[in-house]
């Protein structure tokens, strides 16, 4: 997989249609993405005869909310859409589709319609579908797409997106641990658009001095920074891992924190340990929740991978089967069950000050968690599913650091 941050429609058409699988543009805002789209989709229309192009959205009520219109003006711009002004145009429009002298179609769906993935049966034949929005897409919905659009030799699927957090399905397929085969990913943004309006730099430079970090999420393709009143912060966060990136060792005792997933799709494994005055986390072992003794065997060896002297779990899921079901696994350390008798936030809130006295740290960057951590407030979690990676760092950080007197009066431990 290559990665290139140079503008949009050279890298979408310098290669003939299925010389990839994938191409993904993600940026800020003001870079003229969605442009160079649809600019390079209909230059691969017209050099392909017979050609289904389909512009997709996650949901979609209507074709407002879709490109129809920027695709209408681009072909009105170039003179190539039929009209009582230009009879000879080489697209005419029928029905929210545009339909070309070679047999060519540029249409526009939702995916989703009524809690089912009915837009799919419109992309089946696709040559090339576009993903717009593509930060909103489940992945229930890339789990539909991907075999769906990929029958052919040349079929492709393009994505563009301005990111939002690196947990997100898209971010995901192009940035995560396994990147996919045959794709090219391109960072946008507006310092590579010459027609950057200067009414959106003034914004820009009004942002960039309200706060740096969200103009840096809108602007410059970064991650958001956090949801309003989050009790970590991505400046923390970034410190940590600028904090123990370099480690070698040094570290003391050594806790595998679990978070058992209750029916949820995933079970929170991590490593910490004792560092300097804190603590740092090692690993990110979270998996997902296929049975017991399928996490349980993935924490027995993330605790045999660092040492640990203990793993930390919560028992509100499975009670004492939890444990019953680590020693089946293996485990022959202590095991501390904890029970949770206050909310997740609450728990969360005293590791939160260690990391703002920067007495956290992190060996390695750990996304899906950072964005868990992101999305916790004071009033409790912002996100969609259950935050089973931060809840497993707390625990484990909890066993190391927090004053025991303050640690149980949050929780009940059982030893």
């Amino acid at each position: 997989m290559r990665y290139e941050p140079i503008p949009a429609f050279r890298f979408l058409t310098e290669k003939p249609l299925g010389w990839y699988r994938f191409r993904g543009a993600f940026g800020g805002r003001g870079s003229a993405k969605s442009w160079e789209v649809v600019n390079a989709a209909i230059y691969i229309a017209l050099i392909t005869p017979g050609l289904r192009v389909v512009f997709l959205r996650e949901i979609m009520a209507n074709l407002k909310e879709s490109s129809l219109e920027l695709v209408r003006s681009r072909l009105k711009f170039y003179g190539l859409l039929a009209s009582p002004t230009e009879p000879g145009g080489y697209f005419r429009e029928v029905d929210g589709t545009f339909v070309g002298r070679g047999g060519q179609k540029i249409m526009f769906i939702g995916l989703w319609k009524g809690g089912k993935p009915e837009g799919i049966k419109s992309l089946e034949g696709a040559g090339l579908t576009i993903l717009e929005e593509a930060q909103e897409v489940r992945q229930a919905s890339l789990d539909v797409l991907i075999p769906t659009v990929l029958r052919t030799k040349v079929s492709e699927l393009w994505a563009i997106w301005n990111p939002s957090l690196a947990s997100d399905a898209i971010d995901q397929f192009f940035r995560g641990a396994v990147k996919p085969r045959k794709a090219i990913l391109r960072k946008i943004n507006y310092d590579q658009n010459p027609h950057f309006p200067e009414a959106l730099r003034e914004q820009m430079e009004l942002d960039f001095k309200k706060d740096r970090l969200r103009a840096l999420w809108i602007w410059m393709g970064a991650y958001r920074p956090s949801v309003e009143g989050a009790i970590f912060n991505r400046e923390g966060l970034d410190a940590a891992w600028r904090a123990g990136r370099n480690a070698e060792g040094g570290w003391g005792r050594v806790v595998v924190g679990v978070d058992p997933s209750g029916g949820r799709d995933e079970v929170g494994i991590v490593a910490a340990a004792e560092f300097g005055d804190g603590a740092i986390i090692l690993e990110d072992a979270t998996c997902p929740a296929k049975s017991p003794m399928a996490w349980a065997t993935a924490a027995a060896k993330c605790a045999e991978r660092w040492g640990a002297d203990c793993i930390v779990v919560e028992k509100n899921f499975g009670g004492d089967m939890v444990e019953s079901t680590l020693r089946a696994a293996g485990v022959t350390i202590r095991i501390v069950m904890v029970h949770a008798s206050r909310g997740k936030h609450v728990r969360a809130e005293p590791v939160a000050g260690l990391y703002d006295q920067g007495r956290v740290a992190h060996l390695e960057q750990f996304p899906l968690m950072e964005a868990e951590m992101l999305m916790t407030t004071p009033a409790g979690y912002q996100g969609e599913e259950s935050p089973n990676r931060m809840d497993a760092a707390v625990w484990a950080v909890f066993e190391l650091k927090i004053d025991p007197g303050y640690r149980y009066s949050m929780m009940e431990a059982v030893d």
